[in-house]
């Protein structure tokens, strides 16, 4: 269903709404349209004005290259620095799944509380399967609460770590799945790009100047910030930058958020039905068959007889049939098509 053109993020995975449609919808809970921004590649600039109206379009962040995450919120905490010094923002991502809004409400007022002194924080959840595919957090500690909220300390980082290690992990209850909602200050987060990034800091510095210069043009400015966002280093946030930090400035925020990244249709099923339900979009027959995903378009009705753990899904112009546990192995597929020039 994610196409180059029409990302995941874009599209009603879950019920009638699109997965940005629902964050947009959950920041709403934190504050106002007029302080909720958007960044996202400028190819998007269109859809998101489609799905999300009420967003002016000057909060609209437009990334003129795919840089990864740490350039995408680096280039972000500019703009907000710019507009609002020290203010503290929240990072929610737009393809992100989270079923307990409550919960996350207050994790996040929680972890503003937490921002708002200068530290970062953090909101992970506690893992409901053993994930090779999610990066992990160890805590270390418990810290003084805030507005009654647990928090914890960190230890480390891990990167997605192998079957055995997972469950090891997920045995745990000193490691949470790395969710990546952070919570800063923006003029935190940049100084963390000056000590670690520090040719990508140079570059958001220009943006920065350019961006607070009232005497250049709307097409010099756009020109500037093109050149120096494209030139930046293309590397994630926790590689760049959050795993480099001292773990004493960052704050761990437990939490059961109904949370899943939605990066196969596996960890998607596995947060709306138990293991043995079938999860079907739309009328359908189950016998002997358990453990199936099921989504058609246009609502079809669906038989099934004798399967177990199939992910089905279909499109007007594709079908994907795979088992449930290599779905998060259809890249193999993109690549195989790419490679054959075919790619749909």
């Amino acid at each position: 269903m994610s196409r180059k053109a029409l990302p995941k993020q874009f599209q009603p995975l879950v019920g009638d709404k699109t997965l940005f449609q629902l964050a947009i919808s959950r920041a709403k809970k934190l504050a106002s349209a007029k302080n909720i921004f958007v960044a996202t590649n400028c190819e998007f600039g269109k859809i998101v004005k489609e799905q999300a109206s009420e967003i002016p379009t000057k909060n609209i962040i437009a990334e003129p290259a795919f840089r990864d995450t740490a350039t995408c919120l680096g280039f972000a905490a500019t703009v907000l620095e710019n507009r609002n010094s020290g203010g503290v923002f929240a990072v929610i991502y737009a393809d992100n799944l989270i079923q307990n809004e409550n919960e996350f409400v207050r994790k996040v007022k929680a972890a503003h509380a937490i921002a708002d002194s200068g530290k970062i924080a953090i909101i992970e959840v506690e893992s409901s399967f053993p994930s090779t595919q999610y990066g992990w957090v160890e805590a270390e500690g418990n810290l003084e609460s805030v507005r009654g909220e647990r928090v914890l300390g960190l230890k480390r980082f891990v990167e997605k770590p192998n079957l055995v290690r997972a469950k090891k992990f997920h045995a745990s209850k000193k490691f949470f799945w790395n969710t990546g909602l952070y919570v800063w200050r923006s003029d935190v987060l940049l100084s963390k790009f000056q000590a670690h990034l520090p040719e990508t800091f140079r570059k958001l510095m220009l943006i920065s100047r350019a961006l607070s210069d009232k005497t250049i043009s709307k097409s010099s400015l756009q020109e500037l910030i093109e050149k120096e966002y494209s030139a930046c280093e293309k590397i994630s946030i926790d590689f760049g930058v959050m795993e480099k930090i001292d773990p004493k400035e960052v704050a761990i925020l437990p939490a059961k958020l109904g949370w899943s990244d939605v990066g196969s249709w596996e960890s998607l099923k596995n947060e709306l039905s138990t293991d043995i339900e079938n999860l079907i979009d739309g009328d359908s027959l189950a016998i002997d068959s358990q453990g199936n995903f099921i989504k058609t378009a246009e609502k079809k009705f669906v038989a099934l007889l004798g399967v177990k753990n199939l992910v089905v899904v279909e499109t007007k112009d594709a079908i994907l049939i795979c088992q449930k546990e290599k779905s998060g192995e259809v890249k193999k597929i993109v690549q195989s098509l790419e490679k054959k020039g075919k790619l749909i």
